[in-house]
């Protein structure tokens, strides 16, 4: 489990480094999340949350929906590409899930891979390797001001 500043990452998941989303593999289906390190940038207030429907394909890296925070209004970019097949209606009918619990309740979807093996290659995973990248990126958005 990687720890820094308050912020924890579970360190059995995939994490697309950019947008700061978590991936959680089970076959081929891939549950996603906005992890706590981008909870926490967006200022933890999730007020809204907004995602295309189950049925509807998705690109990697492309959005499959929206989010309004305290700090941030802007898309949620998807880890890797695939059909949506579940919509998680509990953080669209109450979006603090994603401040309260954002590896559990507070999921969003999940997608059918459509090139899974491909497209996790790019994720991070590994304990140490997450405890560096929220390490550095922590310094990176504290120089930038996001943290006090």
């Amino acid at each position: 489990m990687a720890e820094f500043k308050g912020i924890t990452l579970p360190d059995d998941l995939y994490y697309e480094r950019k947008e700061h989303m978590w991936a959680r593999i089970e076959g081929n289906r891939v549950q996603v999340g906005l992890d706590a390190f981008g909870v926490q940038a967006t200022g933890g207030n999730t007020q809204y949350v907004k995602l295309k429907p189950a049925g509807a394909k998705v690109k990697k890296l492309k959005p499959f929906g929206a989010i309004e925070a305290g700090k941030y209004i802007g898309p949620l970019r998807a880890p890797v590409g695939g059909d949506i097949v579940e919509v998680n209606q509990k953080v669209i009918d109450d979006p603090t899930l994603v401040n309260t619990d954002p590896f559990g309740e507070g999921f969003f979807l999940v997608i059918e891979a459509s090139n899974l093996e491909e497209e996790i290659k790019d994720l991070l995973i590994g304990a140490e390797d997450i405890q560096k990248w929220l390490e550095g990126e922590y310094a990176e958005y504290a120089a930038k001001g996001v943290f006090e």
